[in-house]
């Protein structure tokens, strides 16, 4: 049986907490009592060796492949401000651990492991690292360019006539969404980002696959002139207010800390929130709680499962290539996986217009 792990690593220091509650038998609830997060925080920074990650759950993929899960222990935000050589460290002794100890064929790349290490570069070329490596953040942008298109035809939008955002446009998913999504045929592109030399760089690349209007901007609130929004950012924080959308916009959140909050949605019900890039794998159960509802995950992970059930043995880091994006869903369908039903925070999602009923999960859904 082929074997794998995948890389992930606590959002914010209250799953630290979790973790110790549930290792320990007292609950979730009391384990963040327990630890709570300045000294979670302190704890797992100091955590030498074998000790900076954890094991979190063995699982199977039918009778294909046997997978691990991997959290390096940091949070996002220490990821983002601790020194680099530091936090590359302890996410390699993750995934040395996984193949010398576990023997998996392939590593895969979750949340901030991967723009940590330079999109995985800084992994394969560590002369240790003798397996495959694979952000999976083809899957992730081809999976959210089936959602939109799913959208556009649930929601009857004449895509002619509409705007597209993209914030984080020429991240590593923003950029492949763009240049898939300009397939489309849109009236106008918006891309955001914070550097507006590579803002300005990005446009002239887009100008070889779009012929439409193009504007780009280093602050996210142009958004709010977009019928259809993609939000591709590793901000820790969320990056949309209620008032910078407009009326009836879809925003497809791709990002891991989300970029679009709870708060959002409550106070503008007429904006139609998405979870991006979730791919159904039936029967399987992580054996850990991710988020994503029963029987679906991550459209990262889900390129690291078919990668290795496919005996694919090439390197998936640093900028996708969108070829390869345009062919990948494609080959999740080949084995099984494909876009998960439409949710929202992971509760089901219900679309209705006068011209169109759409329901991928009517037993369970919410309206909205």
């Amino acid at each position: 049986m082929k074997k794998f792990a995948f890389m992930i690593h606590p959002r914010i220091a209250e799953d630290v907490g979790r973790r110790v509650g549930k290792m320990l038998r007292i609950g979730e609830d009391w384990g963040m009592k327990l630890l709570p997060q300045g000294p979670a925080e302190w704890l797992i920074k100091h955590l030498p060796g074998r000790l900076g990650f954890t094991v979190c759950s063995r699982f199977y993929v039918r009778d294909q492949a046997e997978g691990w899960i991997i959290a390096i222990l940091l949070t996002g935000k220490q990821m983002r401000t601790l020194p680099i050589g530091f936090v590359q460290k302890r996410i390699l002794d993750g995934i040395l651990y996984a193949q010398d100890e576990l023997g998996v064929e392939r590593v895969g790349l979750g949340a901030y492991t991967a723009p940590m290490t330079q999109s995985g570069i800084a992994v394969v070329e560590d002369p240790r690292i003798k397996i495959p490596i694979t952000h999976g953040d083809a899957l992730s942008a081809a999976s959210g360019v089936e959602a939109v298109k799913q959208l556009i035809a649930a929601k009857n939008i004449a895509i002619k006539n509409a705007t597209i955002a993209i914030a984080g446009s020429y991240g590593i998913v923003g950029r492949p969404m763009s240049i898939m999504l300009s397939e489309l045929r849109p009236q106008k592109m918006i891309f955001t980002g914070p550097r507006p030399t590579m803002l300005n760089k990005f446009k002239r690349e887009m100008g070889q696959y779009y012929s439409g209007e193009i504007f780009v901007s280093n602050d996210n609130s142009v958004i709010k002139e977009a019928d259809i929004v993609i939000l591709t950012t590793t901000s820790v924080d969320s990056i949309v207010s209620p008032e910078i959308l407009k009326k009836d916009a879809i925003v497809i959140d791709m990002a891991q800390p989300h970029n679009m909050g709870k708060n959002v949605c409550e106070a503008r019900p007429d904006a139609l929130r998405v979870d991006g890039g979730y791919m159904t794998i039936p029967g399987i159960n992580l054996g850990f709680k991710m988020g994503p509802p029963k029987e679906t995950t991550f459209a990262c992970l889900t390129e690291t499962i078919m990668s290795v059930i496919l005996g694919d043995k090439e390197n998936h880091v640093g900028q996708v290539d969108v070829g390869f994006a345009k062919q990948v869903y494609g080959m999740a369908k080949s084995v099984g996986f494909e876009l998960a039903p439409l949710t929202n925070f992971s509760q089901p999602i219900v679309i209705k217009t006068e011209e169109v009923y759409y329901d991928r999960k009517a037993a369970l859904a919410v309206a909205v």
